[in-house]
């Protein structure tokens, strides 16, 4: 049987792998920036790094798409030595034991075969051990011959910024990492026992610079916007929106929008209250004349509290600041009492102006606070706003049914 029989096809896309992939990437984004520069060829292949942390084998599992589902080599004599240690390895890695003496390379074999098998790649770390001072230590041909023997390319890779973010008996230090991959090195340009030619590209990889943060587009987007008038205009917009239908609240717009470009906060939330102002108006201008704008999203509970607050005439929108209840029920009884548009107008710029502010100035601070994070990660934090709206939007119908 030929060496090349026993390398498998990648089989596509793995759950494990991508969860591994995914939840990976969330936590380097999270410490302090993630990147990988250059690609790689969509086979098995054995993959080779430079090792100074244990940050290295999540910082390579992050890199690639799940259909290479990558599994590392770790030492049998430190990952598997207990249960839990086990189990955190296979959960939080996915990776193989091998022997570092007495018969390693034939261990590495069996293993390699279990793993390029089914056609994943093959993470090794040459070196052996985690270095000190993030110099190259000795790289051992394992790799190599392993990459001969199975006949698949050895992809050269740098990793930068993991010996800062988690140094060998430091503690973390939040920081950029940056993945670089080489170019891959076919089986047949491969001579055996010289790893030269794959210290040379992890060498030069590593002499390009320190680590570098990239910013999420999602933030670069929304910062460029608020930076112009159109920011402030759609803020207007969805004030004016918010208080005849859309079910949104109005300051969601801060948290998801203004959040981006702190020092925008707080205009935008004047704009959003401007637009509310005229968009409680407008609806108590349509339920005068019966044509009550749609209110999705609302109940009967909150709709007869309203009615009892506006009661009291125009100063009753100033109840609804804090209990939940959209202000287009407000302004639509409003609109049902006949309540004059002037004392209207005025209360709600009052009531509305407040809110805006307050939740504002809330806002503009903790996003301010929070800049250096959201710039990395601004998709992760609007996904989380979203589900914890939508929690919260829920517990509100809840309570007024």
């Amino acid at each position: 049987m030929s060496a090349r029989r026993r390398v498998g096809i990648p089989r596509g896309r793995s759950i494990s792998g991508a969860v591994r992939r995914g939840m990976w990437r969330q936590v380097f984004t999270a410490v302090g920036g993630y990147r990988v520069r250059g690609s790689a060829p969509y086979e098995a292949m054995v993959i080779v790094a430079n090792h100074s942390s244990h940050a290295d084998t999540p910082a390579l599992l992050a890199a690639f798409p799940s259909p290479y589902k990558p599994v590392v080599v770790a030492a049998d004599d430190y990952w598997f030595t207990g249960f839990w240690r086990r189990a955190l390895l296979h959960v939080a890695i996915g990776a193989v034991p091998v022997r570092r003496s007495g018969g390693a390379y034939d261990d590495l074999v069996e293993n390699a075969q279990k793993v390029l098998g089914t056609g994943s790649s093959l993470l090794i770390f040459p070196e052996g051990t985690r270095s000190r001072d993030g110099q190259l230590g000795e790289f051992r041909s394992g790799a190599l011959r392993i990459a001969k023997e199975f006949d698949v390319p050895l992809l050269p890779v740098a990793l930068v910024g993991t010996r800062d973010l988690l140094p060998k008996g430091g503690k973390l230090n939040p920081g950029p990492i940056e993945v670089r991959l080489g170019e891959p090195i076919q089986p047949e340009d491969l001579v055996d026992g010289d790893m030269s030619p794959v210290v040379d590209q992890i060498t030069d990889l590593l002499s390009r610079g320190d680590a570098t943060a990239p910013d999420d587009p999602a933030w670069e987007a929304l910062h460029r916007l608020m930076e112009s008038k159109v920011g402030m205009g759609a803020a207007a917009a969805w004030g004016f929106a918010e208080a005849i239908s859309w079910p949104v609240t109005a300051e969601m717009f801060l948290a998801v929008f203004a959040a981006a470009h702190p020092r925008k906060v707080l205009p935008a939330a004047g704009w959003l209250a401007v637009g509310s102002v005229a968009g409680v108006v407008f609806t108590a201008v349509c339920t005068r004349d019966d044509r009550t704008p749609p209110a999705p999203l609302t109940t009967e509970g909150m709709r007869t509290t309203a009615a009892e607050h506006m009661a009291a005439g125009a100063a009753g929108i100033w109840r609804q600041a804090l209990n939940g209840i959209p202000v287009k029920v407000y302004a639509a009884e409003a609109g049902r009492r006949r309540i004059p548009l002037g004392p209207l107008a005025a209360h709600a710029l009052g009531a509305r102006g407040a809110r805006a502010l307050a939740l504002g100035a809330v806002v503009a601070g903790v996003s301010y606070k929070a800049q250096p994070m959201l710039r990395r990660a601004y998709r992760t934090y609007l996904g989380t706003s979203a589900v914890g709206y939508v929690a919260g939007l829920s517990l509100v119908i809840r309570r007024w049914r």
